[in-house]
């Protein structure tokens, strides 16, 4: 028979006390007797008494302020969108606890206006805060500053493991990486060269593309059967002219690339440059998605998109601070989400895809 969950009610008639008494013991505010405490205390450990943190946080006058930091969601950049889509429904759920999220937004891959955006969170205090760790270096002070005000903070769509981070949220981008490897080395000769490219500057501190293309070049390593060139280039911009003068110089001077991987989501901009050179006949990977990947992948120069749940991502962040600063929960430090692998075929089947397109 299952015991009957005890109440604050029960442990006053037990006690031989008051609600209110039995409230100031368990809430630890009031002035009350120490054999009253005591014998309150005992009463409650023994029926293994747990407060209602939720009923708590609702009547709760006291405003809860986190924020999020993540690249401005950009028609260049539109797959931001989606953990920010998260992010803000998480909040509009947690409305009702007081809860409010503040979003804060800089430029991609530029590191002085990601440090700018630190130094306007760490000026309004937040009780925690959500953010993806795209540079390394000033992540890490970030982090450092947040900890020394003791300000939880959960990381998104990438994680650095030498820091004391509350949780993270999202894919392993090291697996990522080697699960694009697999892909191409199905598709390709033992003796086929293959590009990868880092639409960013400056990669040994661009996190989550380095640990892509780390997980990649490592699963050759292991057990790939590809034994030919593994070529990584950094092309600082995605302007159509800056890809196309970097691609021609690599393709004419080696005709043996055969796949190339997109370490980022913007995998259609190469889609673009292949169709426009008639070399469709290269293997094209890359990350997430978002509407334009899915119109190559559909025309089948993209051979495979792999997708890492974005709004999940935002969603969840927010909810697992809620869970540690309000209702006081033990939290898991890793929630590590599966990637999705997609092609052509099954994308039409792919159930997140309408609710990623229509918040794009």
């Amino acid at each position: 028979m299952v015991k009957a969950k005890i109440r604050i009610k029960d442990i006053a008639e037990q006690a031989g006390v008051s609600v209110g008494t039995v409230d100031r013991v368990l809430h630890n505010r009031g002035e009350v007797a120490e054999e009253t405490k005591r014998k309150i205390l005992e009463i409650a450990k023994e029926n293994n008494y747990q407060p209602n943190l939720i009923a708590r946080a609702l009547t709760s006058k006291k405003q809860c302020i986190f924020a999020s930091l993540l690249p401005t969601p950009s028609e260049e950049d539109i797959f931001w969108k989606r953990p920010l889509n998260g992010i803000s429904d998480a909040a509009l759920e947690l409305e009702q606890f007081q809860v409010q999220v503040e979003n804060f937004f800089f430029e991609h891959y530029n590191e002085k206006d990601f440090v700018k955006q630190t130094e306007a969170i760490l000026k309004l205090q937040p009780a925690g805060v959500v953010f993806s760790p795209i540079f390394k270096k000033e992540s890490l002070e970030f982090v450092r500053k947040l900890e020394a005000k003791e300000i939880p903070y959960v990381f998104l769509e990438s994680k650095i493991e030498d820091c004391n981070y509350l949780a993270y949220v999202g894919s392993d981008g090291y697996h990522g990486g080697r699960v694009a490897a697999n892909l191409i080395d199905f598709g390709v000769a033992p003796s086929d060269d293959i590009l990868i490219v880092n639409l960013a500057k400056d990669l040994e501190n661009i996190h989550h593309l380095k640990q892509r293309t780390q997980g990649f070049l490592d699963y050759f390593m292991d057990h790939g059967k590809n034994d030919g060139l593994k070529i990584t280039i950094e092309i600082p911009s995605s302007s159509t002219v800056e890809i196309q003068n970097k691609l021609d110089s690599i393709l004419q001077d080696n005709n043996k690339i055969k796949a190339i991987f997109i370490t980022g989501s913007k995998v259609y901009k190469i889609a673009q440059y292949l169709i426009k050179i008639q070399r469709e006949d290269i293997i094209l990977i890359g990350f997430d998605p978002i509407n334009e990947n899915i119109k190559y992948l559909n025309k089948g120069t993209i051979n495979f998109l792999i997708g890492q749940h974005p709004y999940q991502q935002g969603f969840k962040s927010v909810k697992t601070l809620f869970e540690h600063v309000m209702l006081h929960n033990k939290i898991s430090r890793d929630e590590i989400l599966p990637v999705d692998i997609l092609n052509r075929e099954s994308v039409k089947l792919y159930p997140a895809l309408k609710n990623f397109n229509e918040n794009s």
